[in-house]
């Protein structure tokens, strides 16, 4: 199954066993935890409003995607590190898909860090635990924005939207930018964007092709 724990690569952070799921997910084990950045619940929704002709069922797919990785890791939890929203939390097709599939996972903890997408999101309406800006846990600190601990926890963090090229493939995938003391996680949603980002010396990336974690380098000692 794509993005099972068979697809991941298995790494150590801060000392804890981690594995980065192709389908742009990062699994720990330790917490039966799946972890994703930039859901962005909603923003087919927001183009269609402004006259962009975008395809409609988005979230749906990425709702799907969600579930398969649930069921392949047996997560008890999901952490979302930011920008679940994209645009304001009105009455939509997609807000209606949310709160199905959290219906249909109800035995799932669902923890969000507020992005700054998120300026809308009502936790107790969508059915998950808000942690606020920044949250520690274990010798992690998660936000959405990538910005060092001073106090030097390992930063798990998204919004950059990490892309990189595989060498022989003509195109660009989602990675995960592995940082001296930082991972940045891919976006989760298929319908975004993204940013290239160079491995520069101590980092390394991660692709995520076609449902396998593909190494690009090393990754750097955490």
């Amino acid at each position: 199954m794509p993005g099972s724990p068979d697809d991941g690569l298995a790494i150590a952070l801060a000392g804890e066993p981690m594995v980065l799921l192709g389908a742009r997910a990062m699994h720990w084990p330790a917490r039966a935890r799946l972890i994703i950045a930039d859901l962005h619940l909603g923003k087919s929704h927001v183009f269609r409003r402004a006259g962009i002709a975008v395809p409609a069922g988005a979230t749906q797919d990425d709702l799907q995607r969600l579930s398969a990785l649930v069921a392949a890791t047996g997560a008890r939890e999901l952490w979302i590190v930011g920008d679940v929203l994209h645009g304001p939390a009105s009455r939509a097709a997609w807000r209606d898909a949310w709160v199905q599939w959290r219906r249909e996972h109800g035995g799932l903890d669902v923890a969000v860090l507020t992005g700054n997408h998120d300026r809308a999101l009502d936790g107790a309406a969508l059915g998950v635990r808000q942690l606020g800006h920044v949250h520690e846990d274990g010798p992690f600190l998660f936000r959405h924005l990538p910005q060092a601990d001073p106090q030097g926890r390992h930063v798990i963090a998204g919004h950059i939207h990490p892309k990189t090229r595989v060498p022989g493939v003509p195109r660009s995938w989602p990675a995960f930018w592995l940082r001296p003391g930082m991972t940045v996680l891919p976006a989760f949603s298929d319908f975004t964007g993204g940013h290239a980002v160079a491995a520069g010396q101590g980092d390394a990336l991660v692709a995520c092709v076609e449902g396998t974690a593909l190494r690009l380098g090393r990754p750097p000692e955490a």
